[in-house]
């Protein structure tokens, strides 16, 4: 067997007989063959030939003079020449040192040369293809073009688009090859990704709005509101390199445009509620705030809801911001879990002592003076000493039942009144004036009554009483 290496003396011969069908094999067709023989500079192929194949040992030696091939492995290649006896087959053209006219065999057989960039120049760059100079046009140097400088000095696989002047004109593209394999991945993955697989990627890039990732050498993107089930998701966890795990959204192979989610490969929010329990305190963070409350994240996804009237044990609130803004961590109490609806009920922990604590032992049956807050059709909002509200109902207020209750009472006075429902889980409190009334004129007979006795006015006393009693049956018809 001989072996061939491309040089000046024997290229000439190679080219005569490049063009030179030898067992049906022509230049430029693509075959596959085993290894059979590897010597100092050349590899033997067995691709089913009469004909010895060789390919350049060069080809597949890796940086650091490491050879990246063995016999009986098996390999695909390009013919380059056809001589007598022999076939020369070719992975990169350009690999090792090469001549014009070998070129010009690649450019007619549409074949990939390997060249360095080495310069940037106006409109592009020079590449060395074997020691032979070349021109790639910026527009060709890649499907996404990057800052010219990332280029230099690296080593790509380009096509050839034009060929000229005996090789002191040459014209490359990368791109081309890139939109060929792009291609050709592309019909492969059509008959294995379908939307709904969990997948593999790898993060290329962290964006505001998610993240560009390769799929299989396909651009992929997650958007950021399917990082995570959070509102918002901490994006310091994801970095480039990195590889995620996600399910595909959709598949648009016409835009060649593919969606991820990881999201949907986590466990949905509420399969973390068993680490939860009504009356106990957790530390959550404001994920939104709205009108009537906030939304308060207490695991990945899992939000509580804080009321507006849960959000301060003293003070009537107009708005949420008065206490909180989102992304503050906060202290909150849940006061029910509803698992048929999902649905978490939060009260916000404040630093002001919580008169609801001590509200049923201190407040029921006894006469407060309240101050009027607010007056409605249906009764009066009131603030007790102790600073708890309460509610008097129009029929429980000291005013004729046909009265108009706005012209009757003023915001801002104060009235006399009963404590008569109290439930501190729901805040809920109800108060009578005219439960207050009847407690302060039954008190004033009992005192009389006692000091009459002592006196010996006993036919007063009477009298009174009977008064009294006509007040009362009065009072409960009106």
């Amino acid at each position: 067997m001989s072996q061939t290496n491309f040089n000046e003396e024997n290229f000439s011969e190679l080219l005569e007989q490049s063009f030179i069908k030898s067992d049906n094999f022509e230049v430029g067709d693509t075959v596959t063959g085993k290894v059979i023989l590897i010597t100092g500079e050349s590899i033997f192929v067995d691709i089913q030939s009469k004909s010895e194949a060789v390919i350049d040992t060069q080809e597949f030696t890796d940086d650091k003079g490491n050879r990246t091939i063995k016999a009986g492995d098996t390999i695909t290649a390009y013919i380059a020449a056809i001589k007598r006896g022999e076939i020369v087959l070719t992975s990169r053209i350009g690999k090792g040192v090469v001549s014009p006219d070998l070129l010009h065999i690649a450019y007619k057989n549409q074949l990939p040369v390997h060249g360095t960039v080495k310069q940037t120049t106006n409109g592009g760059f020079i590449v060395s293809v074997g020691g032979i100079q070349a021109f790639c046009p910026l527009s060709h140097i890649d499907t996404k073009i990057q800052e010219s400088d990332s280029y230099l000095n690296k080593s790509f696989d380009f096509a050839i688009m034009r060929y000229e002047q005996q090789g002191k004109n040459i014209i490359l593209s990368r791109r081309s090859l890139l939109d060929k394999i792009k291609e050709e991945t592309i019909e492969k993955l059509k008959q294995q990704l379908h939307s709904g697989d969990t997948v593999q990627a790898t993060i290329v890039q962290v964006l505001d709005a998610g993240l560009l990732v390769s799929l299989h050498s396909l651009d992929a993107f997650v958007p950021k509101s399917e990082l995570s089930h959070s509102r918002k998701p901490n994006m310091n966890q994801y970095e480039a390199g990195q590889t995620i795990t996600a399910k595909i959204l959709d598949l648009d192979w016409n835009k060649v445009k593919i969606t991820l989610s990881i999201k949907q490969t986590l466990p949905e929010p509420w399969h973390y509620i068993n680490h939860y329990q009504v009356g106990n305190t957790y530390t959550g963070t404001i994920a939104k705030i709205i009108k009537n409350g906030a939304f308060v994240e207490l695991d990945a996804g899992l939000e509580g809801f804080i009321p507006l009237s849960r959000m301060s044990y003293v003070k009537k609130l107009h708005d949420p911001h008065e206490v909180c803004n989102e992304g503050d961590s906060v202290q909150v109490k849940i006061i029910d879990i509803d698992h048929s609806s999902k649905k978490i009920t939060l009260e916000l922990i404040t630093s002001e002592e919580n008169p609801w604590l001590t509200a049923s032992e201190s407040l029921r049956d006894s006469i407060q003076a309240a101050t009027i807050e607010e007056i409605t059709a249906k009764g009066l909002v009131v603030v007790l000493p102790n600073q708890v509200r309460a509610f008097v109902p129009k029929e429980q207020c000291v005013i004729d039942r046909n009265a108009d209750i706005t012209k009757s009472y003023q915001v801002g006075s104060t009235i006399k009144v009963v404590v008569t429902t109290v439930n501190p889980d729901d805040r809920k409190c109800i108060a009578s004036e005219k439960k207050a009334q009847e407690i302060e004129e039954r008190q004033s007979y009992e005192k009389f009554i006692a000091s009459s006795t002592t006196q010996g006015s006993s036919a007063f006393g009477q009298l009174f009483k009977q008064k009294y009693e006509e007040m009362q049956k009065k009072s409960k018809n009106t």
